[in-house]
C-alpha cells in the first residue's frame, strides 16, 4: 500500500485511539514522508526477515523535515536488517521518539508547548542514560 493510500486509510483509524496499521517494509517509502503527517499515524512493519517494528509515521515525517540527518535515521528505522539494537549502537536511542527529542527544538514552533516540554524531559533522560552507558 503506498503512503498516498495509507493517509487516506488513516484517516478512519485516527479515530481510534489505538489504531495500528500493519505493512510490508516495501510498502513505505522516504519520499512518502517528506510531507507533514499527524503524529500518532502508527504502522507495524513487517520485513522479509520477519522483523516488526512499530512506528510512528508523524514523528518519522517530522524528522525527515526537521531534523539534521534527518533522511539518515528516517532509512535507519525503516530498514528492517537493522535490529534495534544496532540502531541504538549507531545513533543512541532506541525510537523515533527519543530521537526527535534530541534535535533542536527550536525547529518544531508548530508543536504544543506541553509537546515541546515533554521532548525537553525526554531529551535530558536520553544524554543521562547514554552518559551513564560510556
Amino acid at each position: 500500500m503506498h503512503i498516498k493510500y495509507l493517509w487516506i486509510y488513516s484517516i478512519n483509524f485516527i479515530k481510534e485511539e489505538n489504531a495500528i496499521i500493519y505493512l510490508n517494509e516495501n510498502e513505505i517509502k522516504i519520499d512518502d514522508l517528506r510531507r507533514e503527517i499527524p503524529i500518532g499515524v502508527r504502522v507495524i512493519l513487517t520485513g522479509k526477515n520477519k522483523r516488526k517494528r512499530l512506528l510512528d509515521l508523524g514523528l518519522l515525517s517530522l524528522i525527515l523535515r526537521k531534523c539534521e540527518k534527518g533522511e539518515y535515521i528516517v532509512k535507519l528505522f525503516l530498514d528492517l536488517s537493522i535490529s534495534m539494537k544496532d540502531i541504538k549502537e549507531k545513533i543512541g536511542v532506541y525510537t523515533e521518539l527519543e530521537y526527535l527529542s534530541l534535535c533542536d527544538l527550536e525547529r518544531f514552533k508548530e508543536l504544543d508547548k506541553d509537546v515541546i516540554y515533554i521532548l525537553q524531559q525526554l531529551k535530558n533522560f536520553v544524554q543521562n542514560r547514554n552518559s551513564n552507558e560510556q
